[in-house]
């Protein structure tokens, strides 16, 4: 019997069991960070998996403290009794009937008293937000889909089909996508006061024909269905060649030029690339067409020149010939399955509400038991004899 209730205590009051479902996250982060795959981790989706028996774990937690709420007895006397008590000169009778009219309830036995206090409530409102909290999240990686798409003015791009996304994250129940509209990017606006981060005009035709055009632009995002579209950034792509006497080609390729989180230089797209001994550094100004060549072998510099897309159709710096023979402008659009982000916040609110109620208000019970002296007192919470523990 006693090993029951110290099993009971354990399972769903202790706070130590919740300590084990931080093992898996810990061990995905370090996966990450040194790169290699440890142990429990090896499941394709270990954090969906973990989350989902943590968020089983307080259910029980929160059934189990729920009906407690309308006994009378919440906690029991076989629960966390103190091993020492203190002596009274009372009787037993005498102690339980000033307590009584103090507010304490006894079980039937007369020995074992509690007084109501607000942190048993906190407790059931501390397991049921963090269930909210932990199976919305859950339910919303089963469901989950993202992925970008970098769409340029021209034909129209079918978000239907799951082959037009990169960088794509679904999970492990299948996506349906099939409420996606067909884009077509009509404009592109570069980064200035109005659009920091650049926007793109898009026509959106959607399953039922029904036609909108809108202006997508960071951070706002586009309601289609269940999903979210958002342009996330603007993607600059020169196609570089860079020669030494017109003849030995240095480097030929594409860089993709991503937006700077500030100016500089009057520069505010960068890239860089590696080619054998050399790595280079690309930046942009769009709003002149300007670009800047970098290029380092070692710790050398030896090349640094500037040159102005469709105006300079060669650069010189040496006998280093550089040419911009392309200039791919793109709108990276991110789309998401939305999350229901209000019920998890709510969750978290009634967690952290819960959780200060029961740090602020502690329990107060009591264990009479009969002695030579009179009465041994053992308690928590307030001390029942005259001062504060």
């Amino acid at each position: 019997m006693k090993i029951d209730a110290k099993f009971s205590r354990l399972f769903f009051r202790s706070p130590w069991p919740l300590f084990i479902f931080f093992i898996i996250p810990l061990a995905v982060i370090l996966s990450v960070v040194l790169h290699t795959r440890l142990p429990l981790t090896a499941s394709t989706y270990p954090l969906l998996v973990n989350n989902t028996c943590l968020s089983l774990f307080v259910l029980l937690r929160f059934f189990h403290y729920l009906p407690g709420l309308v006994r009378k007895i919440r906690y029991g006397a076989d629960n966390n009794m103190p091993l020492s008590g203190l002596e009274t000169g009372r009787s037993v009778d005498s102690f339980r009937n000033s307590l009584a009219g103090a507010g304490f309830v006894f079980d039937t036995v007369g020995t074992y008293g509690e007084k109501r206090d607000y942190g048993y409530p906190g407790m059931v409102l501390l397991y049921a937000g963090l269930f909210l909290v932990l199976f919305t999240g859950s339910m919303d990686n089963l469901y989950q889909f993202s992925g970008t798409v970098q769409d340029g003015v021209g034909v129209a791009t079918d978000l239907k089909k799951m082959e037009v996304f990169k960088k794509l994250s679904v999970g492990p129940v299948k996506t349906d996508l099939s409420t996606l509209p067909k884009m077509r990017v009509i404009r592109q606006y570069p980064p200035n006061t109005t659009y920091p981060r650049g926007a793109t005009e898009v026509a959106f035709r959607f399953p039922d024909e029904k036609e909108q055009q809108v202006i997508l632009k960071s951070p706002e995002p586009f309601k289609a269905g269940a999903y979210d579209i958002y342009m996330s950034k603007m993607v600059y792509e020169p196609k570089i060649v860079i020669t030494i006497d017109n003849t030995v080609t240095v480097f030929s390729g594409r860089v993709s030029l991503e937006q700077l989180p500030e100016v500089v230089d009057g520069f505010s797209f960068f890239g860089s690339f590696v080619e054998g001994p050399i790595d280079g550094e690309i930046y942009y100004q769009p709003s002149k067409s300007r670009l800047r060549v970098i290029v380092h072998q070692g710790e050398q510099r030896i090349l640094d020149t500037e040159l102005i897309f469709q105006l300079d159709q060669v650069s010189k710096f040496a006998n280093f010939a550089i040419t911009c023979e392309k200039m791919g402008v793109w709108s990276e659009i991110y789309v998401v399955h939305r999350r229901h982000m209000p019920v998890i916040f709510f969750g978290a609110i009634l967690a952290v509400i819960g959780l200060l109620m029961r740090i602020i208000f502690r329990s107060q019970r009591v264990w009479l038991e009969e002695s030579a002296a009179g009465c041994s007192v053992r308690h928590t919470g307030k001390n029942l004899l005259g001062h504060e523990e």
